[in-house]
């Protein structure tokens, strides 16, 4: 193999592409997912509080949200460099990405079992989750915004699977904490809107067309990236 690949790898990573698709999970998977604890924490915290604490509530759970999608770019990124010594393993790897990309896309585009695995909601249900949440939900401590963000962001969600896949692509561990930091950002702007205007977005008739974008997307990324893997083997 030549000493190109590995650059070529790297170029697999786009931040446009990683931005389009927080975007577009934004108003379409993420609403599903994830507005239930934005109307939850809206209005148990923040009825009657003023603009100015409602925007910096809602700011500080998108961080959160942000920084638990970081952290989880970090360490998968760690993983991934472990698992990755060499140009052939990179792009061995970046194999096995792809084909889990397409897999979420077709997952998420017609609602298969896959998903619903990927999705499993134990550690959403499991106690110590609930109590922590409740205990969130009481305080008044405008931390507990940004903490009931990290928790939200350590939910399992096929759109973080598939951006986790396409953040391995980029340089290093902190690139791919940085990549993930950005698909949190991105994704975060319907949710906010959930906040400020309690809910109306929940319904969204956009939402569904999204979502099939979102999961097309997915599947291309999936597929350049199969592509980019055996295009870098080959040479």
């Amino acid at each position: 193999m030549h000493h190109g690949a590995h650059e070529a790898m790297s170029a697999d990573f786009s931040l446009l592409g990683m931005i389009a698709l927080g975007l577009s999970a934004s108003f379409g998977h993420c609403i599903g997912m994830c507005s239930p604890i934005v109307v939850a924490y809206a209005g148990a915290k923040l009825g009657g509080a003023g603009k100015l604490r409602q925007f910096f509530a809602h700011l500080l759970y998108a961080l959160g949200r942000t920084s638990a999608y970081a952290c989880l770019g970090l360490a998968f990124g760690l993983i991934g460099a472990l698992l990755t010594p060499s140009a052939t393993a990179k792009a061995v790897f970046s194999l096995f990405l792809g084909a889990l990309m397409v897999a979420i896309g077709l997952a998420m585009l017609f609602g298969s079992r896959l998903l619903a695995i990927l999705e499993n909601g134990a550690i959403a249900r499991s106690a110590l989750y609930k109590r922590t949440f409740g205990a969130l939900i009481a305080s008044s401590n405008m931390a507990s915004f940004y903490l009931i963000g990290v928790l939200n962001g350590l939910i399992p969600c096929g759109m973080v699977y598939a951006a986790l896949a396409m953040a391995l692509n980029a340089e290093g561990a902190i690139g791919a904490a940085g990549a993930m930091a950005v698909f949190g950002l991105s994704s975060a702007p319907s949710l906010f809107a959930i906040g400020l205007v309690a809910g109306a977005l929940a319904n969204f008739k956009f939402r569904a067309i999204a979502a099939k974008i979102s999961a097309i997307f997915v599947g291309l990324m999936g597929v350049y990236t199969l592509y980019r893997a055996a295009q870098a083997l080959i040479g």
